[in-house]
């Protein structure tokens, strides 16, 4: 039997792409049409109820991702585990999953090898990369639920050869990955302090001077507090540490500039202090 006996790499993929996008599907159609329903009440209700459609949406937010996850789960473990062994995206692709004997695998073993796709994405993807530069082509799931990926046409009795494993490129792919992971940690450090959240407040603030019609009011946008009044428009916010800074930006002025506060420096924002 030859080696292309297994999917390749790029053929999981496109299923996987597939597959998530069909699963997701149930979920979205059940709490999209509740976001837009909640951010139209949101907009038009009075500010001392907005909090509570706030509320409401992070609710639905949460059931979205709980009824996406489930949907995920039923749609992989039933699909991988009926008579195709396959899920559409893998039908499409020609390809299915097997057990070790190369037979069909149980609902609880496809069961399993969905949930073990967790360590997978835990491993920065790494779990996932396996597929195309391990022995057999197995990703990390599939070793731990004892599956494999093979072509559609795979028959059980048949050999599962040995194929070349490449551990080499696996330790650069998951250093890369490594890398990049401590990068945008470093990055989401920097953006936590008060110069980055100074930045970012800033740009609110001129966003928010270019929409003539923007009534008086408060409003909390991403843990920060913005609000427009009669001399212009403030964002406050606080640093990791429980620092306390808010920026000034005067009605129809140019300049952003930072209102003391006693204990706590302007100058770890990077705008001057107000006059």
């Amino acid at each position: 039997m030859p080696h292309t006996v297994y999917a390749s790499f790029w053929k999981r993929f496109v299923a996987f792409v597939i597959d998530n996008i069909l699963a997701a599907i149930p979920a979205s159609l059940i709490c999209i049409p509740l976001l837009l329903w909640q951010g139209s009440a949101f907009s038009n209700a009075p500010q001392e109820e907005q909090a509570l459609h706030v509320g409401a949406m992070f609710l639905i937010y949460i059931l979205w991702q709980l009824l996406g996850a489930v949907s995920m789960w039923l749609y992989y473990a039933f699909l991988e585990s009926s008579p195709r062994q396959a899920t559409f995206g893998k039908q499409l692709m020609k390809i299915k999953v097997i057990s070790k004997q190369g037979q069909r695998i149980s609902f609880a073993r496809a069961s399993g090898r969905f949930f073990a796709k967790i360590l997978s994405y835990l491993t920065l993807y790494v779990g996932f990369f396996m597929a195309g530069l391990t022995n057999r082509k197995r990703a990390l799931h599939d070793y731990i639920a004892e599956t494999y990926v093979v072509a559609a046409d795979f028959e059980p009795g048949e050999d599962l050869p040995d194929t070349p494993a490449h551990p080499i490129w696996l330790s650069v792919i998951a250093a890369v990955l490594f890398m990049s992971f401590l990068f945008f940690m470093v990055l989401g450090v920097i953006a936590q302090q008060p110069a980055g959240l100074a930045l970012q407040a800033a740009a609110q603030l001129q966003v928010m001077a270019e929409q003539p019609d923007l009534g008086y009011g408060t409003f909390p946008v991403g843990g920060m507090i913005f609000s427009h009044q009669s001399d212009g428009y403030r964002a406050s916010f606080e640093d990791a540490d429980g620092g306390e800074y808010t920026l000034y930006l005067p009605q129809n002025g140019a300049n952003i500039c930072c209102e003391d506060y006693p204990g706590f420096s302007c100058e770890a924002t990077g705008f001057e202090e107000c006059e």
